[in-house]
């Protein structure tokens, strides 16, 4: 398949996809309209006026459209991630009840722990070892995790990494853009690594994000949110990207071709999504010293911060943006030149950097 013009491929399938996304998002602000799925302004709110919300089913709409027609291509094989697409679209749907029900975190935690587990069975049962984190290739000195450690392990990455993205759809922009540099960089990883239906599930999340975009920042009566039901979706992705690459590592042609040091893989796989991962540790931290829930609602997020010093919804999201993946990328240029134990330590540097400008920020807010 060396021959096979990917390019070209990737290009189809976006245009296609995009042509797809808007279709379905069309039609379902007409369905919001008609049947009132309005996200209701309160005080923590950043947006003001109608706004329409759960528009997350749209991504898992095309994710299971594009499933079906492009499992008749040789190179791909959607079929074999039937588990996680119907996941994904389970997830979707409870994130869809949610923003209209406003279920109780416990509760839906509880719900999103039980469909993770029974995915990550899934895979020990059908003996899919690259989707479970099994081995940590000598990161802080551990190797091989034994089976219940690994499930363990595996169930908490997925729920850390989506509830840390759940919380970047506070603002109009942020999910999209975040999620659009996110997986264009899984878009060349894991086509250089030959994972072509991960390749194409990047690219089908990239156009239904970039549609999505349009309609968040409308102003002509269509402005919509993706909720929950597309910020645990998306997140639910990420979180499967990320133990992907974690545990095929020991495999990958990025490893060979960048020489990465096989320890350094979880410390470049976490600085991704540094500054969602930052935003929820800080945010739990400030609820749990105000002795309130670490899943309750507020406004002191990074991006409400940024916004009550002046800057635009745009503005604050490209920022983060920028932010996180300034962040990635020097953690992979220093990543040669450190072991595991002294990358991390430069990992938690740069995030309390981090911390205390945007501590500086939210006092200099209050002073002002």
């Amino acid at each position: 398949m060396n021959s096979f013009p990917y390019p070209i491929y990737y290009l189809g399938l976006l245009i296609i996809t995009v042509l797809l996304a808007r279709f379905i998002f069309r039609r379902y602000i007409s369905f919001a309209k008609r049947y009132n799925f309005i996200k209701l302004s309160n005080a923590r709110a950043s947006h003001k006026g109608l706004v329409f919300t759960g528009g997350g089913v749209v991504y898992a709409a095309v994710i299971m459209v594009a499933a079906v027609v492009l499992d008749n291509l040789d190179f791909v094989g959607f079929a074999a991630l039937s588990p996680v697409i119907g996941t994904s679209i389970l997830i979707a749907v409870l994130g869809f009840y949610d923003d209209f029900t406003d279920i109780v975190a416990f509760q839906k935690y509880i719900i999103l722990t039980f469909l993770i587990s029974m995915l990550v069975y899934s895979f020990y049962v059908s003996g899919s070892g690259f989707d479970v984190i099994s081995s940590l290739n000598g990161f802080l000195g551990i190797h091989e995790l034994s089976p219940i450690s690994s499930f363990i392990f595996t169930c908490f990455v997925y729920l850390s990494i989506m509830n840390a993205i759940n919380l970047t759809d506070g603002i109009d922009g942020y999910l999209g853009i975040f999620s659009i540099s996110f997986f264009l960089s899984f878009l060349f990883t894991n086509h250089l690594n030959g994972f072509y239906t991960l390749s194409s599930i990047s690219v089908i999340i990239i156009a239904s994000s970039a549609i999505f975009l349009r309609y968040n920042f409308s102003k002509k009566g269509k402005k919509l949110f993706v909720g929950d039901a597309g910020s645990l979706l998306i997140g639910f992705w990420m979180a499967y990207f990320l133990i992907h690459y974690i545990s095929t590592a020991n495999n990958a042609n990025a490893v060979d071709v960048f020489s990465i040091n096989l320890e350094n893989i979880p410390v470049i796989a976490i600085s991704i999504i540094s500054i969602p991962v930052l935003d929820t540790l800080r945010v739990m931290l400030v609820r749990v010293l105000n002795k309130k829930s670490p899943f309750s609602a507020d406004r002191n997020h990074l991006h409400h911060i940024l916004l009550d010093s002046g800057m635009s919804h745009l503005r604050t999201s490209v920022f983060l943006t920028v932010a996180n993946w300034c962040n990635c990328v020097l953690i992979f240029l220093l990543e040669p030149n450190f072991n595991s134990n002294e990358l991390t330590l430069i990992y938690i540097a740069i995030s309390l950097g981090w911390y205390v400008f945007f501590e500086y920020m939210k006092r200099k807010n209050i002073s002002s």
